[in-house]
């Protein structure tokens, strides 16, 4: 962490900024700072002066020399004999500092560096948290290297507007402290560009160097969001306090890393999440928004419900980026609560970081798990039975009192001992009374599963499980033919028994290993296995619930019928193609941008079943997978649907028409009904345009959809009698 005198000036900074107006796009480019230009350098043979780094320190004495300056790697411009750090300095012009709207540093070091703008730290990398190294510190690692003498690109670093506002009219210094690695490192490098992006033409530029990307082309369709940790690394646990900001200009406009935060600008913890992702360089991270002060605040991102609890995933291992995402959303159009997401683009103390997903964490709340709060004084009669979030998962990393383990009958052929998470309360926030309880409804439940009796709706599993979630869980987690399924990541969660108090299995969650893409497990490759028939039989923490459910005749043609509805609709080869085919459009450019960063295309990432070359091969096999994985279990599970089944009541019939359409389209019901509503959800879930008490009349009902952009859409009509009608729409400017 900083020290509170450095923290004192950022919030000065950040208070200045709040009061000032950034326009929106640069539209001029001009270096400020040009590494081949002179600077004053100090090797580090002692410490310099304490204020060596502000813009009235005088550098007499120092020597100077364009840059790089460095030493032992034979491409450095200015050549100084060997020293565990450099300091450098160059003074700059800015005429009008209002006119900066856009800025970043490039810096191509060997092997760590700090660089401070008007003595203003603004950037940092490969030395570790802290205020200012002493001129002896060593960097943390001797993994950088220069780039620019092999052809590549230094490593960016993009302004904040809190950095921007530092800028003064006339002069301004941009300082840097260069470490080596070790004494016995081979070389030592610095080179550095600062870049501005100008809102109106000013009177002077200096042309950007041809390996510098293009500012103006590094634009995005999708929401952008900026991560600050002011130098500090980012840990497992607990949470440090960084600047958090999302740019979002809105449907169907386009997003530059260069624009002022618009959408959500503040303060969040983060910290490094994940069991064995945590290997891959592209972390995923948790987030809790906070305020000044360092409490938790909610806020809606994105459209999704307010909450202070988020996650940035981070796709790595899967190269479609979209596994996760495509379970969660036929999860949630199968009406049942997973987490909502967003992808975004993100960078990282100035650095591209690829492409992410921004997540809702599963919690307790109105608008994720709603279930009721169990406070600690809640340990008798009704108040004790709920809520819990729990889930079967690995203990690695976890102590005695934060997980149970629950013991199957032993009678039952190859049954295997669980391991339960306490997720919501945590378990810090349980008293023995609540966890007793718990353990004591698993107990009894798995009791009942396991008895010679487990159909009995009185005595049998029917009485302590939520049926329809349990089917609904299998269905995707089979199509998935997740390995980490019935084992892993496994939630479930329970309301009090004066709301039904059943067990209910979801949200899911963890979907990166599955749909083909995993090689340790060759039968969940294949397309014609059964997942809970294999696990079923016993293996390590695998659940056999799934397997003993399915051998109830009743469960089994539940599921069956289930299948076949959804296979109708839901879960159809269009609806499933058609939301990877749009993903793929809404992500664009940005898979380009994330594979240049991440260039693991042609590359083994583990578990990957097979190396493809390619973002298009990687989408086409994920496509043929599915479509071989479904025809299968057709073979399986698809049955003629029941005309007693509750979802096969008489729907509405309607017709849409033109579709596609440019900006209305018109609805036309056949069937009588005295009104209804409806509700437009995009191919991520989240709605767009709802509208409810329409009354028909003869003829059509037009619908505007003004400010929505080009893409495919689901219309939901609703009369509240009998079952929905959904169907696709398509909005396109140009036929």
């Amino acid at each position: 962490m900083r020290k509170i005198a450095s923290s004192a000036v950022i919030l000065a900074v950040l208070s200045f900024f709040c009061g000032k107006v950034f326009p929106q796009h640069a539209e001029y480019w001009s270096l400020l700072v040009n590494a081949e230009e002179l600077w004053s350098y100090f090797p580090g043979t002692r410490e310099p002066p304490s204020d060596w780094v502000a813009l009235g320190f005088n550098v007499d004495g120092w020597e100077k020399g364009p840059g790089g300056i460095g030493w032992g790697d034979g491409d450095d411009r200015t050549v100084i004999s060997r020293v565990p750090s450099v300091y450098l300095r160059q003074t700059f012009q800015v005429e009008d500092p209002g006119t900066v709207v856009s800025a970043f540093l490039f810096v191509d070091y060997d092997d760590g560096f700090v660089a401070y703008l008007n003595g203003i730290e603004i950037a940092r990398a490969n030395m570790g948290s802290g205020y200012r190294p002493p001129y002896n510190q060593y960097a943390v690692n001797c993994n950088a290297e220069a780039q620019l003498p092999s052809g590549g690109v230094p490593a960016r670093f993009l302004l904040l507007p809190e950095h921007l506002a530092i800028l003064q009219k006339g002069d301004n210094v941009l300082a840097l402290q260069v470490h080596d690695c070790n004494a016995t490192s081979s070389d030592l490098s610095s080179t550095a560009y600062l870049a501005a992006g100008f809102s109106t033409q000013p009177p002077s530029t200096v042309p950007l160097p041809a390996w510098m990307p293009d500012p103006s082309a590094e634009k995005s369709h999708l929401p952008i969001i900026i991560i600050d940790t002011y130098g500090q690394q980012i840990p497992d646990e607990p949470k440090i306090n960084v600047a958090f900001r999302i740019i979002d200009n809105g449907p169907g406009m386009i997003n530059s890393p260069y624009d002022a935060p618009n959408h959500f600008d503040g303060t969040a913890g983060i910290e490094v999440r994940g069991q064995s992702s945590q290997m891959f360089p592209k972390k995923s991270y948790g987030l809790e928004l906070r305020d000044s002060q360092g409490e938790e605040v909610k806020a809606e991102l994105l459209g999704m419900p307010g909450e202070s609890d988020w996650i940035l995933y981070a796709p790595y291992t899967d190269k479609t980026m979209l596994r996760n995402a495509i379970t969660f959303y036929l999860g949630g159009r199968m009406g049942r609560y997973q987490p909502r997401f967003r992808f975004c683009e993100l960078y990282l103390n100035g650095n591209y970081h690829g492409v992410y997903q921004l997540t809702e964490r599963i919690k307790r709340d109105k608008d994720r798990v709603d279930i009721e709060k169990l406070e600690t004084t809640d340990t008798t009669g009704d108040a004790v039975t709920g809520g819990y979030i729990v889930k079967v998962d690995k203990i690695e990393g976890l102590t005695a009192s934060d997980y149970f383990i629950s013991y199957p009958d032993i009678t039952f052929p190859n049954s295997r001992a669980y391991r339960w998470s306490w997720y919501v309360p945590k378990a810090r926030d349980l008293n023995d009374q609540q966890k007793n309880y718990f353990k004591g409804f698993i107990k009894t439940a798995e009791t009942a599963l396991n008895s010679s009796s487990f159909t009995s709706l009185q005595n049998g599993y029917p009485r302590y499980f939520d049926t329809g979630s349990f089917i609904d869980f299998q269905i995707i987690n089979e199509i998935a033919n997740n390995v980490d399924g019935y084992r892993y990541s496994t939630f479930f969660f329970k309301d009090r028994d004066s709301k039904g108090g059943k067990l209910v299995a979801g949200p899911l969650w963890d979907f990166d290993l599955c749909y083909g893409n995993v090689d340790y497990a060759p039968e969940r490759y294949a397309t014609n296995t059964w997942l809970y028939a294999s696990y079923g039989t016993g293996e390590g923490n695998c659940m056999h619930w799934w397997y003993r459910l399915m051998q109830d005749p009743a469960y089994a043609s539940a599921l069956k019928q289930r299948y076949s509805i959804l296979r109708q609709g839901i879960l159809s080869n269009d609806t499933i193609m058609t939301w990877i085919d749009s993903n793929v459009t809404l992500l664009g450019d940005a898979v380009d941008r994330n594979f240049t960063r991440w260039p693991i295309l042609g590359q083994y990432v583990w578990p990957n079943s097979a190396i493809r070359y390619s973002y298009d091969a990687e989408i086409t096999f994920l496509k043929e997978w599915i479509t071989n994985r479904l025809n299968w279990m057709d073979s399986r599970w698809l049955v003629p649907v029941s005309a007693t089944s509750p979802t096969q009541q008489t729907s509405l019939s309607l017709s849409l028409f033109p579709n596609p359409f440019r900006e209305t389209f018109h609805i036309v019901t056949s069937t009588a009904c005295d009104e209804f509503s409806l509700e437009v959800t995009d191919v991520r879930g989240i709605t767009v345009f709802s509208l409810s008490g329409i009354k028909p009349s003869s003829g059509s009902v037009p619908v505007s959809l003004p400010g929505v952009s080009d893409g495919v859409y689901f219309l939901k009509v609703t009369d509240g009698k009998t079952r929905p009608v959904v169907s696709k729409i398509v909005k396109k400017q140009e036929f």
